[in-house]
């Protein structure tokens, strides 16, 4: 554990000044001027909307794209630590991971800031505990982008990382509604977020006895991404080791 915290602060580290730590300040900003442009004149509406285009759209288009720029900082280094230092390729790549796991957390924590001031002074029906809640539960179950969006950066680049993650995340609005969601990985952060932020992944309020609102979908939902996210990991982190081989 204390190796990967220090892999972890020297990740920190190395992204200092660069474009990938702008960005997770840059984005929640974007997400929350979006809302104010989208809802003046509208009563109980800015956060909900700030929240919407954040887990649907901004947020796991931000980490596809810092997760590129991740791979390109590596890239231009030769992989210099994973040649030189005798620490195991997995171990690094999973510092990485986690990394990039607390770069969700922190701009979500940004967000969560921004639209509870936002909502104050322009009006909002979101509960304040329940979107603190989903700082929490939208971090753990966004996580298994994180191998997956590194997996494409490497293999493919970021044009069609971003392509897929566009037809995931369009896939899991669609399906988040449906009595079906939890076949489907990408529609949970929609699904589980909606009984805490009492917003519909169409951006709309819940109203109260809609069946979306059902919380007992939260602790399912968790343990399903969690799932995907140790499976794909595994899965990255072995194929990055043998590449690496190659």
């Amino acid at each position: 554990m204390e190796k990967l915290f220090k892999i972890v602060k020297a990740e920190f580290l190395k992204s200092r000044r660069t474009m990938g730590s702008r960005l997770i300040f840059a984005f929640p900003v974007i997400a929350l001027a979006m809302a104010f442009v989208l809802t003046v004149g509208m009563i109980n509406s800015y956060s909900e909307s700030a929240w919407n285009w954040w887990y649907t759209l901004l947020l796991p288009g931000m980490l596809a794209i810092v997760s590129y720029l991740s791979v390109v900082r590596e890239r231009k280094t030769g992989y210099y630590n994973l040649k030189t230092l005798s620490t195991d390729k997995r171990v690094l790549m999973l510092g990485k991971i986690v990394y990039l796991g607390c770069l969700i957390f922190i701009s979500n924590m940004l967000l969560f800031i921004g639209a509870l001031l936002g909502g104050k002074l322009l009006t909002t029906s979101v509960p304040a505990l329940g979107a603190a809640a989903a700082v929490v539960v939208l971090t753990i179950v966004e996580l298994w982008q994180i191998p997956l969006f590194l997996f494409l950066s490497e293999k493919f680049g970021m044009i069609a990382e971003l392509v897929i993650c566009l037809g995931i995340t369009v896939f899991g609005i669609i399906a988040a509604p449906s009595g079906k969601w939890f076949f489907f990985v990408s529609a949970i952060p929609m699904r589980v977020v909606t009984p805490l932020l009492h917003v519909l992944p169409n951006g709309l309020r819940a109203e109260a006895g809609n069946p979306l609102l059902d919380a007992g979908v939260i602790l399912p939902g968790i343990i399903i991404s969690i799932f995907w996210f140790v499976a794909l990991s595994f899965l990255y982190l072995n194929w990055f080791e043998k590449r690496e081989v190659k």
